[in-house]
């Protein structure tokens, strides 16, 4: 039996595991897709903003984590979906289930990030939804695209379609845009539109005005795995200062399935290493479960926590 199964493996996930497996813990990380990195491997632009971080994109980042993880010997599994997280009862010990294979800790940490709102969009070779590699595998040369969305992402995206050399790009954003100031400075105020605006993917319309791309930028919404009876906040889980989800013994959060404030990569590695200190005081106290034995049979006895 595992101590800690974290799943997801993007910052908050890579660093809790590393803290954890480096604290001495019996850890596993769990990845559904085929590298660790989360969001940043979507990123083809140089992060300006980690610290001690210089002239790396945000993809050489998470090809970063990977590699360290992997040379510190922290175990991770790639390609992993669970389909099953329950716990068996009276023992309190988490099982996961992946078709008949089961992985049982004692605590489990939801490190599952968040995903690009589609709003409705189903991505296309007009439509990108999302920032970073969606928008720049596009030929966008001049093209006529509309941005939809107030965020910044919606700026940024904007500013790179325009050095990318589309012929115009106008912005769309229901309320006054959000953008940090600098931001929005950077994009010409004649061509941010605000107020109701009718986005039409078959016609390629906005309010009737023809376009040939759109760059869907609705800003994020938090991965929640199925079946857990989790409480929310805004489509985030709700934590509380240690990162324990209340309510589920064993069971913690962290990055940015739990909005905190400013998600970013520098928060997400806080957070995770927060909980995986908080883990280990939890283990030291001598409150955690304790390992099976061998006489348990858990097939029948998981249900959802």
């Amino acid at each position: 039996m595992e101590d800690v199964v974290v799943i997801g493996g993007g910052p908050a996930g890579a660093a809790c595991t590393l803290w954890l497996h480096q604290l001495g813990l019996r850890v596993l990380l769990l990845e559904a897709g085929d590298a660790i990195g989360g969001l940043q491997l979507r990123s083809p632009y140089v992060n300006r903003w980690l610290p001690g971080v210089v002239n790396q994109t945000g993809k050489d980042v998470a090809a970063s984590l990977q590699q360290h993880l992997s040379a510190a010997g922290a175990p991770y599994r790639l390609d992993f979906r669970i389909d099953r997280l329950g716990k068996t009862h009276p023992r309190g010990v988490f099982e996961l289930w992946r078709g008949r294979e089961v992985i049982r800790a004692g605590h489990v940490v939801l490190a599952t990030g968040a995903r690009p709102r589609t709003g409705g969009f189903t991505e296309c070779e007009s439509v990108a939804i999302g920032p970073g590699m969606p928008m720049e595998r596009q030929s966008v040369a001049g093209r006529r695209v509309a941005i939809l969305g107030g965020g910044d992402n919606a700026f940024d995206q904007a500013v790179f379609v325009q050095g990318r050399g589309a012929s115009l790009v106008d912005i769309y954003c229901r309320n006054p845009p959000r953008a940090l100031p600098l931001l929005r400075r950077s994009v010409d105020p004649s061509r941010v539109h605000v107020g109701p605006f009718d986005a039409d993917p078959f016609r390629m319309a906005v309010n009737g005005i023809p376009y040939d791309f759109f760059g869907v930028q609705f800003g994020f919404e938090a991965c929640i795995p199925p079946g857990l009876p989790l409480r929310l906040q805004q489509g985030c889980v709700v934590v509380d200062p240690h990162g324990a989800v209340p309510g589920m013994p064993g069971l913690y959060a962290a990055g940015e399935v739990t909005g905190f404030w400013h998600p970013c990569v520098a928060t997400s590695y806080a957070q995770g290493i927060q909980v995986a200190k908080s883990i280990q005081q939890r283990l030291d106290a001598g409150t955690a479960p304790q390992p099976l034995s061998a006489a348990v049979q858990p097939a029948e006895s998981a249900v959802p926590v």
